[in-house]
């Protein structure tokens, strides 16, 4: 880990990152998250007829003069006037901006500082969902989460990058206004590790690349294959965690999402729109996530081996949250799945609106 200072220290008043003692995963401790706005205290839920509104005056990210942001980091174009996307810090950050950071011992646990960058993409306009922009509008909110990507993988205090989409109130958006969030973490989420480490295994037991052998077959079997464009394959994973995820894939390997080039946004825009589409067209405007894996910022082997890099592709998962997970799921870890991949990848490929 970078720029770590070991010390036994008190609870940090800023929030920290705690570790499971058995399992090794963190959880963030973000007290200051429930102080956020919600739903309709700051017009968060979506109303009936919102596709069509611009502006919301009960909406913080529609009325900046009576709720005024931080400092935008990234604003594009940059034009106070014609400005579509901005950048800034989160009002109710769960980790906070900070190059190095301390750890503290209780007993036999572990805890670090919640050190980190917290930040939001929004859209300029209410109604501004993915499945309503045009392609350019959407290639350019790829576009300033790939500026931001680059800026925040250089600081020494940053391991690993999360970038989320929520939408809708059960898939956890607070606010129904367009918007991503950034997490830029000094720890590298267990899952990701677990995915770096799977692909790793696999290069050992076949020689062979897990994400271009995934893709191959995925692309000449077709029943999971959803939609593809010269760049992308849209396809349901073989073992999906929920019914209807679905994963964007490059076409080209490439480990760091912070590398695509001008031509990959604008496909990966229209790959992103064309999924969304389908899954409203098929499942009723669905409450969902979305979000870009990429691999561990720097080279240092401080969060895991940098040849694990090579084996890994950067990826976009959606999933869409049409069911609740029970008490076996949050038992076990393994999901009971309603739909199979392959006819879930029929009803979207063949949707007669999309």
């Amino acid at each position: 880990m970078k720029d770590l200072i070991e010390r036994k220290t008190e609870r940090q008043s800023g929030g920290e990152l705690r570790q499971d003692l058995i399992t090794g995963k963190w959880v963030i401790v973000a007290i200051g998250r429930s102080k956020r706005p919600h739903g309709k205290k700051a017009g968060g839920k979506k109303k009936k007829g919102d596709d069509d509104v611009r502006y919301r005056d009960d909406c913080p990210f529609c009325n900046l003069a009576d709720n005024p942001q931080p400092p935008d980091v990234i604003r594009l174009p940059d034009d106070p006037h014609s400005w579509r996307v901005h950048v800034f810090a989160n009002k109710y950050p769960a980790l906070h901006p900070q190059e190095d950071f301390r750890s503290r011992q209780e007993g036999p646990y572990r805890a670090v500082e919640a050190v980190g960058w917290h930040e939001l993409l929004v859209t300029r306009y209410h109604n501004a969902v993915e499945r309503l922009v045009s392609e350019a509008d959407l290639a350019l909110e790829i576009e300033a989460l790939v500026l931001r990507y680059r800026q925040l993988q250089i600081k020494s205090s940053v391991n690993y990058i999360q970038i989320i989409r929520n939408y809708g109130v059960p898939a956890g958006a607070s606010l129904a206004h367009p918007h991503h969030q950034i997490f830029a973490t000094p720890v590298l989420p267990s899952d990701v590790q677990d995915m770096l480490l799977g692909a790793q295994r696999y290069h050992e037991r076949t020689g062979g690349d897990i994400f271009e052998d995934m893709l191959l077959y995925e692309r000449r079997e077709g029943r999971r294959v959803v939609w593809e464009n010269d760049m992308f394959t849209v396809f349901c994973p073989f073992a999906p965690r929920v019914a209807y995820e679905t994963w964007i894939m490059p076409k080209e390997p490439g480990s760091n999402f912070a590398n695509i080039n001008p031509g990959q946004r604008e496909a990966l825009a229209r790959a992103l729109q064309e999924t969304l589409k389908r899954m409203y067209s098929v499942l009723g405007d669905p409450p969902l996530n979305y979000f870009i894996y990429s691999a561990p910022c720097g080279a240092t082997g401080s969060v895991c081996n940098p040849d694990y890099f090579d084996r890994w592709r950067w990826h976009l998962q959606v999933t869409p949250r049409l069911n609740i997970w029970g008490g076996f799921e949050l038992g076990t870890g393994l999901e009971i799945l309603d739909v199979a991949p392959e006819d879930a990848a029929e009803h979207l490929r063949d949707c007669e609106n999309c």
